[in-house]
């Protein structure tokens, strides 16, 4: 049986033996990591796992406790979802990487203490993809070879990794056979119900993989009327934000090549509150939008940089650098489709540092060339002032003209003709910070700290950048380089660090945080 219903069966029966606290656990998990929701993963995992070992202490045996049910199995299955909902929603890659790893190892046979109904084998697999889809290939077929899953065939465990397989299909250009194995289980007699909702999505991505979009939105339409009559699936509410993401970037393409009317793609659009609190659909969500940008049927503004700049960094966090990259060069082309050409800049660059993470880079390094020649054609940045007046010029704006990228381009081009400019460069750590690009703003703030640490207003906001990145090496680097400024006699601070000091150099647009 698959683990849905594995799921199902053993909450069903826990319950008849008196034990609805970890009935509840088994049903609550799986679902709960669908939705994102670690923290409650984790509560509810140690809740449960909490009642197994009192129970264990109790009656000496988990089997005794609830005979045929409560046993390695169930507790494997309690331990597996605070990893599962990492590697999962959260698409953590190399953060999560180790952990996966060491538990994988752990992980006894699958049928040395009755059939486990999930595989951290197959978290594993999702982790290494995760990390880099296309240049992690010969390690995922290796861990799903079938001599290493020889015994997971009678698990409900199996129906995961079954798409795991297809999945690495897809990532090694061979889609059209994934749509083949795929239609194999459809013609069968429980082939769709073994691979269930997850089978249909991977179909999907096989389809649009073969630029197949109509078929795809097709299978789509399918399952969601199916979804629609299933009142009490469990999985209802993310299965249907997954269609969601999934027809959203198939009609944007379709939209861009001339076949859908924007209006038809923007309707079924997520909110960006949905892609920010599901990691794993952010890209989905961005491709759509760019799509959209480029008939111009969605706004392509500061804040939509923000947004997708946001993004790459945290797959660049969670160590998913691939996925880093590919925002990365989304973020760059709508950069310089807007003529922001130090925000175009900055993301082409990380987009460039994160390529050199991965294997098998022919296509995303066109991509990278592609929007390297995007920026190139930008138009040269007109001083809006004088170096030394441009700071009251930005000022003086009201809110409503205040557009962070034009500030940007403004502080820059008045620092190539006066790199070393306190002001100047205290106003780039801010508008910095607005534009999450505070690592790129530290980079001519570091260079000025290190030529004169006795700059004490220099350090104040070179320290107030690195803390809004969470940079703690950074902070000992700097505290470092004062230290060593001091013991060297280095001149005196040029203002201190106290009640003195200037309020923020530059206005701030309305919304500008996020």
């Amino acid at each position: 049986m698959p683990m849905w219903t594995w799921a199902g069966e053993t909450s069903r029966r826990l319950r008849a033996a008196g034990q609805d606290e970890l009935a509840d656990g088994v049903t609550a998990l799986p679902v709960l990591c669908e939705a994102g929701d670690a923290v409650r993963v984790e509560a509810v995992a140690r809740s449960a796992m909490r009642t197994a070992r009192r129970l264990v202490a109790e009656t000496g045996s988990a089997q005794a406790a609830v005979p045929g049910v409560f046993g390695p199995p169930t507790l494997f299955f309690l331990a597996h979802w605070p990893l599962a909902v990492r590697v999962g929603v959260l698409a953590e890659g190399r953060r999560a990487l180790s952990q996966v790893t060491a538990a994988a190892a752990d992980e006894p046979a699958p049928h040395e203490h009755g059939p486990l109904p999930v595989s951290l084998q197959e978290t594993l697999v999702r982790c290494h993809a995760n990390v880099d889809a296309r240049g992690t290939t010969d390690l995922r077929r290796d861990l799903l070879s079938t001599r290493s899953l020889a015994g997971w065939e009678r698990t409900p465990a199996w129906p995961a990794l079954t798409l795991a397989r297809v999945n690495l299909l897809i990532d090694e250009d061979l889609a059209d056979r994934a749509e083949t194995e795929l239609r194999r289980y459809e013609h069968t007699a429980t082939g769709p119900a073994v691979l269930g909702a997850d089978g249909v999505f991977t179909l999907v991505r096989a389809l649009r993989h073969q630029d197949k979009h109509t078929q795809a939105l097709e299978v789509l339409d399918r399952m969601e009327a199916e979804l629609a009559l299933d009142e009490t699936n469990p999985r209802r509410d993310a299965l249907r934000r997954r269609i969601r993401f999934e027809r959203a970037r198939l009609l944007s393409w379709l939209t861009r090549l001339g076949q859908c009317a924007p209006r038809e793609a923007i309707a079924p659009l997520p909110t960006v509150e949905e892609a920010e609190a599901h990691p794993s659909l952010r890209p989905a969500w961005v491709e759509a939008v760019e799509n959209l940008v480029c008939q111009g049927a969605v706004r392509n503004d500061w804040r939509l940089g923000v947004r997708v700049t946001t993004w790459s960094r945290y797959f660049e966090r969670v160590g998913a650098p691939r996925r880093g990259a590919e925002l990365a060069l989304a973020a760059a082309r709508l950069a310089a489709g807007r003529g922001a050409r130090w925000v175009a800049t900055c993301s082409a660059q990380r987009a460039e540092r994160l390529i050199g993470e991965l294997g098998r880079t022919d296509e995303i390094l066109g991509d990278l060339v592609e929007a390297r020649a995007m920026i190139g054609g930008i138009p040269p940045i007109a001083p809006a002032a004088p170096a030394e007046q441009i700071l009251a010029f930005l000022r003086a704006q009201t809110s409503e003209q205040v557009d962070p990228e034009f500030q940007a381009e403004q502080v820059n081009a008045a620092l190539e003709r006066t790199p070393h400019d306190t002001p100047l460069l205290s106003a780039l750590g801010q508008v910095g910070r607005t534009l999450m690009l505070s690592d790129a703003a530290t980079e001519p703030q570091w260079r000025h700290v290190r030529e004169q640490p006795g700059d004490q207003r220099a350090a104040l906001s070179l320290l107030e950048t690195l803390l809004h990145d969470n940079d703690t090496a950074g902070v000992r680097d700097l505290v470092r380089t004062l230290a060593a400024g001091a013991l060297n006699g280095g001149p005196d601070a040029e203002a201190g660090f106290g009640p003195g000091a200037e309020p923020p150099v530059l206005a701030t647009a309305p919304g500008a945080a996020f």
